[in-house]
């Protein structure tokens, strides 16, 4: 009798578990597919978006109703569970620039410093090829940022916005980037055995504008804009309250402590 019951709940479990899970594909890309739809009518795309990014907020926004609840529901589940059903082919939004980490190595003691690009960026950006390295590509790519200005837009404006961006990339991530720094300090060292350990690493973004599709495009490979991200300093006893790194601020173009971020944030 027991090892029934057993077997019964198990069924009902695993079924109940495969119709949620059936149920939440199909919302999660119903809400997906929405918002793809909507691209074509930018005003209609805006309110939706906004109402989609409140509900899974938790906001709950009045014009969604009772269904902020379960987009709640149903977007938190696809985080806990590693799923999210985010549609990230190549098109429509295709970017319009790429972009790839540097590091800039400094010593106390000396005025000059050191560059060590990626070896992702190539020396020709309209005639290369990549064979190997994936992971490293690909994390990267998770670590960059692209700086462009909006339309309408001044340059205050969009450097008070590539602030924030670059804040809350390394309020994620200052973690993973200060191991990819170290990592490209020990390559370093490894190139060149008698140079001392650098003082400080800074972090920079190398970005490349990407002509759109049918325009002839430049000539010959073009020169990529540079924004400091990052300032790390090894040695340093960073205070406690502020993330180990130092985050670069475009707008006072100056590396500055970053408090922790908050739970409610």
């Amino acid at each position: 009798m027991t090892n029934q019951l057993w077997r019964s709940g198990c069924s009902i479990a695993l079924g109940s578990f495969i119709v949620w899970q059936l149920f939440y594909l199909a919302v999660a890309n119903s809400l997906e597919t929405l918002e793809v739809v909507t691209l074509r009518f930018p005003e209609t795309s805006s309110a939706i978006t906004k109402a989609l990014d409140e509900s899974r907020a938790g906001n709950h926004p009045h014009e969604l109703g009772g269904l902020s609840s379960l987009i709640y529901a149903v977007d938190k589940y696809g985080q806990v569970t590693e799923q999210p059903q985010r549609w990230s082919l190549f098109a429509p939004n295709i970017n319009d620039q790429t972009a790839f980490l540097a590091c800039e190595f400094r010593w106390n003691d000396s005025e000059q410093s050191t560059w060590l690009l990626s070896d992702n960026e190539p020396n020709d950006t309209s005639n290369y090829l990549r064979y190997a390295g994936n992971r490293t590509r690909s994390v990267e790519q998770n670590l960059i940022l692209t700086f462009t200005f909006n339309t309408g837009e001044t340059e205050l404006e969009a450097r008070q916005r590539w602030a924030k961006q670059i804040q809350d990339k390394l309020a994620n991530d200052f973690d993973i980037l200060t191991v990819w720094a170290s990592l490209r300090v020990e390559e370093f060292l490894a190139d060149f055995p008698n140079a001392p350990s650098p003082d400080e690493i800074v972090i920079h973004v190398r970005g490349y504008e990407i002509a759109a599709p049918g325009s002839d495009g430049p000539s010959q490979s073009p020169a990529p804009y540079c924004m400091a991200i990052a300032r790390w300093t090894p040695a340093a006893e960073y205070p406690r309250d502020v993330i180990p790194i130092e985050v670069y601020d475009p707008v006072t173009e100056q590396f500055i402590y970053q408090p922790w971020a908050s739970e409610s944030e």
